[in-house]
């Protein structure tokens, strides 16, 4: 079977902003910064992306044009016996997946209401079953745009959604700062309070996000990795991807920012600030239907990006290793994510399903977003790393780059990232299994 590639370098490039820029840019940026003091939190947060993201980057674009395969099959190709943590990369995926197209079903709901100029709050819509609806529907979506394949699915619609993305946010940035008191909220975001620096905290939250914000450790950049042309810079494309990406979640610090001061809300809100404080706030500014809509569209365009990134990590290993069209593959990925996505959609709906008395959508997160993907990052870096010539990994890194940094890489990926994400996967567990009872 031939395998297909990225039609340019324009298309990978906004194929791999796409992915990377997501809910955790637009959603869950703002208020993990809010809830790690603001301006402090953006120098551990741009050290994790350069020092530890981009690095993990390079590794995963590396392996996959090395050995133009899945996840599966490429940790194969390095050794027969690494299989399993390929299928563990997998399964994460589509586990985080299930989850993630439920909030980006409640993106197009709230789109939906806001296009047509009804209020919506979070306490309604919990109590409706819109979440397991659209939730079938934003699957359905994403599966079809899988379904076309590389050239006429994932990059057509990166190159559509991502300008749009891109054009809708600088839109909102000029719109947001010139609400009053605009500005306190951006002294807030961007005035440092260095002795949050020696809270250990939040170097543990901003290697998190940078890792999740990224898209690394869910063989998602490996398996685009596996679309390149020889000729691609790696390097050069990494670092491209990963500014836009802190570019994204800057503009959207700024936007929350100022409309939360200006309203006088609470900026450590969590991960209700969109659903919940920000649609009270739409009611309220000038011109709250127009931003409003254009949030919720914002949102849910990052969602759909990511969320097509996600499901090619399952169908490329299905249609690698057994050997089927990409139509069958995609069918079997999205009934596995079908079936694992309708407790989460229950949880927050009329039926109000919990699990240890907790949203089972909650513990999900906890479970394979917070814990899982470090850990499948962690297994990646050390399976690569240590069982990969090293050589090889430099060459694929430094073909074509201006600057020669695959030595550097490898270092940085074979033994002090490894450390990294074993100290924020241990912070997590702490955090989720005995800080709650302390």
């Amino acid at each position: 079977m031939v395998r297909e590639k990225w039609s340019s370098q324009i298309g990978f490039l906004l194929a791999g902003i796409g992915s990377a820029v997501g809910l955790g840019n637009i959603w869950r940026f703002p208020y993990i910064v809010g809830q790690n003091g603001g301006g402090a939190f953006l120098i551990p947060f741009l050290i994790s992306v350069f020092l530890f993201g981009i690095p993990l980057m390079l590794l995963e674009f590396s392996t996959g044009r090395q050995f133009r395969g899945s996840v599966v099959s490429s940790l194969k190709k390095i050794r027969r016996g690494l299989a399993w943590t390929g299928f563990a990369v997998v399964f994460v995926s589509i586990a985080v997946l299930s989850y993630y197209l439920v909030i980006t079903g409640w993106t197009l709901v709230f789109f939906i209401f806001a296009l047509l100029g009804k209020g919506l709050s979070f306490e309604t819509f919990t109590q409706t079953y819109y979440s397991p609806v659209f939730f079938v529907i934003v699957t359905l979506v994403t599966s079809l745009v899988v379904m076309k394949g590389i050239r006429k699915g994932i990059e057509k619609t990166s190159r559509l959604m991502v300008p749009i993305l891109g054009f809708i946010l600088l839109l909102m940035v000029i719109y947001a700062l010139t609400l009053p008191n605009a500005m306190e909220g951006v002294a807030f975001y961007l005035t440092p309070d260095f002795s949050k620096l020696t809270d250990s905290s939040v170097w543990a939250a901003a290697f998190g996000q940078a890792f999740f914000s990224l898209s690394v450790g869910l063989g998602i950049l490996l398996t685009y990795g596996s679309y390149l042309e020889e000729k691609t810079n790696l390097v050069g494309s990494s670092a491209t991807i990963a500014v836009f990406d802190l570019l994204i979640s800057f503009m959207s610090g700024l936007v929350v920012f100022s409309i939360v001061f200006s309203f006088g809300f609470e900026v450590a809100a969590g991960p209700k600030l969109a659903f919940s404080t920000l649609p009270k706030i739409f009611e309220e500014i000038p011109y709250g239907y127009l931003v409003s809509t254009a949030f919720f569209l914002l949102l849910f365009s990052a969602a759909l990006t990511s969320a097509i990134s996600m499901l090619e990590v399952g169908v490329a290993a299905l249609v690698d290793e057994m050997n089927i069209s990409r139509l069958k593959a995609t069918s079997l990925i999205s009934g596995i994510i079908l079936a694992l996505g309708f407790p989460a959609a229950f949880s927050y709906s009329k039926a109000n399903l919990q699990l240890l008395s907790r949203p089972v959508l909650d513990l999900m997160d906890e479970t394979f977003g917070s814990m899982g993907i470090p850990l499948m990052a962690l297994l990646l870096s050390i399976s690569i790393t240590w069982c990969l010539d090293n050589d090889i990994l430099i060459e694929q890194i430094n073909r074509h780059a201006r600057w020669k940094i695959g030595k550097i890489v490898v270092l940085l990926t074979k033994y002090f990232i490894p450390i990294v994400l074993s100290y924020v996967l241990i912070t997590e567990i702490l955090q989720h299994f005995f800080m709650p009872y302390v």
